[in-house]
């Protein structure tokens, strides 16, 4: 982190965490306040990526801090970022749904303490399957899929829907197991909440803490309800996994993974990367789809799934 350190409180202005946008080069530097210093977190230049974005979140630092001389610079860079968004999706049932989705999954990711979790989840996300299930031949652009995501509850709604849409188009038609699919893409990073990080951890630490999210997330839910489905968690505490056996956080290998979990794990890698990269929605897109073909992940996923979804995805772009 900078060490540049400012004390004169005058000069600088609150900033809402969810005015940052992830992935775009900042117009100026981003502030802390620590010990009664303005500390310099991020530089003219530097990307805000969604780990970095998402441990702020997690500790609920919901502002930083900019100078008053950059302000407009920051609404500027604001209004650049809102006019690349694109247009929603024609279909109005989808819209709506992928609306409830993310309102639920804003409901369960602002506290520390969600309620009714796994009732909430199925409702929405059958609706999100309904919606989807009601064209099964159809190709789908990703822009209406998948909408630009900084937060957790964001990217859990993307990671239901984008796995829903893969789910049905590599063959699992049956409304049940779509649930199931949707369910778990919301609640996969649900463990999260549960992580204990402590302002003195370094980030070896952190990283290390929350490889137990998924373990942590699978026994939050049997917690909150004992009938909620093997599937789910299932999907919940192996969405880490990869084939390789180089995952976390039981290092599975192979077919030891849950097949619909294999379908979540390459949804939520491929939003990640979305994230972490710049431009328009569908400029990004097809960086990630590109970055999702490297040989890189060759050993990471199941080799017939990440080949059926890179060709899922290719005709969305």
């Amino acid at each position: 982190m900078p060490k540049q350190t400012d004390k004169s409180s005058s000069k600088f202005t609150k900033l809402d965490l969810a005015d940052i946008v992830v992935g775009e080069p900042l117009p100026s530097a981003v502030y802390i306040y620590i010990d009664l210093h303005y500390i310099a977190f991020r530089l003219k230049g530097d990307v805000f990526d969604r780990e970095v974005y998402e441990r702020l979140e997690l500790r609920r630092v919901n502002n930083l801090y900019i100078l008053i001389n950059d302000q407009q610079k920051f609404k500027d860079w604001k209004d650049i970022f809102l006019a690349k968004k694109e247009s929603s999706s024609a279909n109005k049932g989808l819209v709506k749904a992928k609306k409830e989705l993310s309102r639920t999954a804003l409901d369960i990711f602002s506290t520390d303490h969600p309620n009714e979790v796994v009732k909430k989840t199925l409702l929405a996300s059958k609706k999100v399957a309904e919606e989807i299930m009601k064209a099964p031949l159809a190709t789908m652009a990703l822009t209406q899929l998948q909408s630009f995501s900084n937060n957790i509850a964001n990217h859990s709604s993307n990671v239901s829907i984008l796995s829903t849409y893969l789910a049905l188009h590599m063959g699992y038609s049956h409304l049940p197991i779509l649930q199931n699919v949707a369910s778990g893409g919301l609640l996969h990073d649900i463990g999260k909440l549960k992580v204990k990080i402590n302002q003195d951890d370094s980030q070896e630490v952190s990283d290390k803490k929350m490889q137990s999210h998924p373990l942590l997330g699978s026994d939050f839910l049997q917690a909150q309800d004992p009938n909620v489905s093997l599937e789910i968690l299932l999907i919940v505490s192996q969405h880490h996994e990869f084939f390789d056996g180089t995952g976390y956080p039981r290092r599975l290998r192979g077919n030891a993974i849950y097949d619909l979990a294999k379908i979540v794990t390459i949804a939520n890698i491929f939003d990640n990367l979305v994230a972490n990269v710049s431009g328009t929605l569908p400029e990004r897109q097809k960086k990630a789809l590109r970055q999702l073909s490297e040989a890189q992940f060759y050993n990471k996923f199941d080799l017939e799934k990440h080949q059926k979804a890179l060709r899922i995805l290719e005709l969305g772009v």
